[in-house]
C-alpha cells in the first residue's frame, strides 16, 4: 500500500465522545502535523479513534480529529522495531493511515496503544469474520494479549 503525507483534512470538528459509544481506551496525546504538533486526548472508543485537543489548542485552532474504525488502513509504530531508536532524536510515533492521510501521534506508552489496537480488532473480526482489519506494522514486540483473543 502506497503511504500518504498528505495534509489533516480541512472540516468542521468531530463531535466529542457521544452517548450512544464506548470508549475504550484514552490517553493524552499529541497530534502532529510537520511542523505542527497539538496536545490532547486520544480516545479509542467502539467507533472511531478521536483526538481532542486541550482548550488551549482548541483556542489556538487545532480541531477535533476523528478516524471511523472501518477507515483504518494501516496501524505502524515508528521505528518499526522497539529497540531502534529514531533518527534526530525525534519521540516513537504512533502512524495511523486512513483516507490517503498519515496522522502522526506521540503517545506516553506506544506500545500499548498498538496493543490496544489489535486486540479491539481482532476480538470485532472474531465476531464477525467479515468487519474490517487494518494492516498493523511493528517487529520486535510480539502482543502477548492476542493470546486470549
Amino acid at each position: 500500500m502506497a503511504r500518504s503525507e498528505k495534509r489533516l483534512p480541512r472540516g468542521k470538528n468531530a463531535d466529542r465522545p457521544r452517548p450512544d459509544e464506548k470508549v475504550l481506551w484514552k490517553t493524552g496525546a499529541d497530534l502532529n502535523n510537520g511542523w505542527l504538533g497539538r496536545h490532547g486526548t486520544l480516545y479509542l472508543t467502539d467507533q472511531r479513534i478521536l483526538f481532542v485537543p486541550t482548550p488551549l489548542d482548541h483556542l489556538l485552532g487545532a480541531k477535533r480529529r476523528e478516524i471511523p474504525r472501518d477507515r483504518l488502513q494501516t496501524v505502524e509504530r515508528w521505528p518499526l522495531n522497539a529497540g531502534h531508536m529514531p533518527p534526530g532524536a525525534k519521540r516513537p510515533r504512533l502512524y495511523l493511515y486512513a483516507a490517503g492521510v498519515k496522522y502522526q501521534f506521540i503517545v506516553g506508552d506506544l506500545d500499548s496503544w498498538f496493543d490496544i489496537l489489535e486486540v479491539v480488532f481482532a476480538k470485532a473480526y472474531a465476531q464477525d469474520p467479515t468487519s474490517h482489519v487494518p494492516e498493523f506494522r511493528r517487529e520486535g514486540i510480539e502482543n502477548g494479549l492476542m493470546d486470549v483473543v
